[in-house]
């Protein structure tokens, strides 16, 4: 039998995330996406900059993160952190409702509270750890 020959091709694409798409990543998350495994998402005060906890990602604020578990276990979660989970979400084939569109806007309604825990995730520890 002849093998097929293949040839890789490395492909990349700009992503245009818009404020109020990661407000919505995030409410997806912080409703139900990440609470069986964090127990709590902390304002932090310094860096406070919305009413909501929901909006400090996007405006430049920081939420910290604590373990369900270990209540010694926290993360700090800001917008570079959060735009390298999302990059990595993406790159890693986990879009799986196709929410980025050809035209690297984000349809955030394909984006589900699971999807939204992975890019929490990508975000802090680089890789899926929890569910």
């Amino acid at each position: 039998m002849e093998k097929k020959q293949t040839f890789s091709v490395h492909t990349e694409r700009d992503v245009k995330l818009t404020v109020e798409d990661i407000d919505d990543i995030m409410v997806a998350a912080l409703e139900g996406g990440i609470n069986y495994w964090c127990s709590e998402a902390e304002v932090v005060e310094e860096r406070r900059c919305a009413d909501w906890g929901h909006e400090q990602i996007a405006r430049g604020g920081a939420l910290v993160l604590h373990d369900i578990e270990d209540s010694s276990e926290k993360w700090e979660l800001d917008l570079e952190k959060f735009l390298k989970g999302f990059k990595l979400w993406a790159e890693q084939g986990l879009d799986k409702y196709g929410a980025v569109q050809k035209d690297g806007t984000v349809d955030c309604c394909q984006i589900d509270a699971a999807c939204a825990d992975e890019i929490v995730q990508l975000a802090l520890f680089g890789e899926v750890m929890f569910g």
